[in-house]
């Protein structure tokens, strides 16, 4: 079973909670180019520019996920910790299988892949999602919601030199 948000709040080392955002992305007109502006925003100057992209990608990818699979509306919260942040996005999706973790075979079958298939499967313009959470994040996992589901990333953030 993949790790509950709680969970993953309990094993990094992101410190106390300071802040808390909840936002409906039903009523955005471009709730992609919205997210990751405010993405961007709300961690300016918390990390690197490299953390802050990570970020945005996991968000870009979280969200691209739910609208696409999820049915219904869609809500992204932002917790900014001490030493990191954690990204929940939500849906009316029930389910909650999760890919394997193991990003890196997976990364190293695509090198000899035509571009665009794997396993036989389409990966051109999709199914590589979740392994780039994994990827990225310092963990992930789906959990279900009283809504249908929430799947949650946590970054550990490296305190900004600026």
């Amino acid at each position: 079973m993949p790790p509950t948000a709680a969970d993953l709040i309990r094993e990094l080392p992101l410190g106390r909670r300071v802040d808390h955002h909840f936002f409906a992305l039903t009523s955005k007109e471009e709730p992609l180019v919205w997210a990751r502006a405010t993405v961007r925003r709300l961690l300016h100057g918390q990390t690197d520019q490299e953390r802050i992209d990570d970020a945005v990608l996991v968000v870009t990818e979280l969200l691209t996920n739910a609208i696409r699979h999820g049915g219904g509306p869609v809500s992204l919260t932002l917790d900014l910790y001490e030493k990191g942040v954690t990204v929940g996005v939500v849906d009316r999706g029930t389910d909650i299988t999760a890919l394997p973790a193991d990003v890196v075979s997976f990364l190293a079958s695509l090198q000899d892949e035509t571009p665009g298939e794997a396993d036989g499967c389409d990966l051109h313009t999709s199914g590589r999602g979740l392994h780039l959470v994994s990827a990225f994040a310092s963990g992930w996992g789906v959990e279900p919601a009283r809504e249908g589901k929430v799947v949650t990333a946590a970054f550990c953030l490296a305190v900004s030199a600026a």
